[in-house]
């Protein structure tokens, strides 16, 4: 069944057995990933620049784009871009990424290329800005759009609203925007209130949640490439977060994105359809009036 709100399984939610900072690429075959995602629900999929590079080899975009459209498969996310801010080797290796991006982006109608600057620590806002516009200019030549992850200060130069509206606001790009996700909202502390005061609807934003405890983990890094729960398996207010971006004008897909060391060996049938129907359930509890 679908979702009343279009729903998009990120890569690291819909590739079984993949890993940050470890195995990147999916084994599994992308046919049987696409039809798993579509007959459990999902409107939309993301996808992994490693995972990427591997299909363009294997199979090329223009099979993937069939794949997808034959399925459903409307609202897709490619990435991820870092290091686009800098130079040297560090650009050289974010320059061939970002080609192989934008390629996939245009290639299969992505809606956008998700990027943040983690481990950024010396670039200044201006810079930042200058080539966001540079980049966000070159995506929409491609026809799609660039969102910058709002991470917290232990990853990122721009851990709040207020610095990531300075950038995407000051590139002046209409398909420059911001990608919010529950998780790092919580650990920035930032409260709901902002994201409806600050936000408006002529900011290009993109939405993602998961599920996980309150209480900051010891293991920072751990807790998010390790133990994220599904939506509706933990303590986030889920509900709110979501009220919150629809208040402030968001009427676009939601994604699910949770990196669990346990869902990593469940089968790709069991992980799609679990993590849509919890997202789901989530997203409908959201939707309902406040008594």
């Amino acid at each position: 069944m679908r979702s009343k709100v279009n729903i998009l399984g990120s890569y690291w939610t819909l590739a079984a057995g993949t890993a940050p900072l470890g195995l990147e690429v999916c084994a599994h075959d992308i046919g049987e990933r696409v039809e798993c995602a579509a007959r459990a629900g999902y409107a939309g999929m993301g996808f992994w620049h490693a995972d990427l590079a591997h299909l363009k080899e294997t199979i090329g975009f223009g099979e993937l784009n069939a794949i997808l459209q034959a399925n459903g498969i409307v609202d897709i996310e490619v990435e991820w871009l870092n290091g686009w801010y800098g130079a040297g080797e560090v650009r050289a290796a974010s320059d061939r990424t970002r080609a192989l991006l934008l390629e996939a982006a245009e290639a299969i109608g992505a809606r956008h290329i998700k990027v943040s600057d983690l481990a950024n620590v010396d670039v200044p806002l201006e810079r930042m800005i200058e080539e966001f516009a540079v980049l966000c200019a070159q995506a929409a030549d491609r026809g799609t759009n660039v969102l910058f992850e709002m991470l917290p200060a232990d990853f990122s130069s721009l851990p709040s609203l207020d610095l990531v509206l300075a950038l995407t606001r000051g590139a002046g790009a209409a398909n420059g925007g911001i990608m919010l996700d529950n998780l790092h909202i919580l650990r920035t502390a930032t409260p709901f209130s902002d994201i409806v005061a600050k936000l408006t609807p002529t900011d290009l934003i993109g939405v993602e949640i998961n599920d996980g405890v309150l209480a900051r983990p010891v293991d920072f890094m751990d807790s998010v490439v390790n133990r994220r729960l599904l939506p509706g398996d933990g303590e986030f207010d889920i509900a709110g977060f979501m009220r919150a971006v629809w208040d402030a004008g968001y009427d676009g897909p939601v994604g699910v994105e949770v990196m669990n060391e346990y869902c990593r060996h469940w089968d790709i049938r069991t992980m799609a359809e679990v993590s849509f129907s919890k997202t789901n359930a989530v997203l409908e509890a959201a939707r309902t009036p406040l008594a």
